[in-house]
């Protein structure tokens, strides 16, 4: 017993400086600029700081201020986030042309909202090319949906994609 707690405790101190980060306990921003990663009450002097001058929501979406932008969803890719998520209730819209979930994925498409109905409409009519086989994957159908908006006469000209 005692070795297996002499392992676990070697295991933690050994691996806990690979998730070492460049800030403390308050998080990145101005307030890790400053006060670094000094353990203690120097935390909330940083995390006001971070707090009060708004450079952690800053950095997190800029990657300053000791923050990583890793960790941001881009734009482009939330539409294949939301249509793998959600991809069993998309195709069921798709074919009845309408829902929450198809109006959802035409926003993140760029569509404006007065732009929904024409995107369901365009969706329902196109839902055999949209998923030419069972198998069609969300990555496939999403392209499709992408491709079809390109040569769409009203979608072309207002969707964002």
């Amino acid at each position: 017993m005692k070795k297996y707690l002499i392992v676990i405790l070697g295991t933690m101190l050994l691996s806990s400086p690979a998730f070492a980060a460049g800030y403390g306990k308050a998080g990145c921003g101005l307030g890790s600029l400053i006060f670094g990663d000094a353990p203690g009450p120097v935390q909330i002097f940083a995390a006001t700081t971070n707090g009060t001058s708004y450079s952690q929501l800053f950095g997190i979406t800029s990657g300053t201020s000791n923050c990583d932008a890793s960790g941001i969803i881009l734009a482009e890719r939330e539409g294949d986030l939301f249509a793998a998520s959600n991809f069993d209730s998309l195709e069921k819209e798709m074919a009845a042309g309408e829902g929450e979930h198809l109006d959802t994925l035409a926003g993140l498409l760029g569509c404006p909202t007065e732009k929904s109905p024409s995107f369901a409409s365009y969706t329902q009519e196109s839902y055999s090319v949209i998923f030419a086989n069972a198998q069609t994957t969300p990555n496939e159908m999403l392209q499709a949906v992408r491709t079809g908006i390109s040569s769409h006469p009203e979608l072309a000209s207002t969707c964002i994609q």
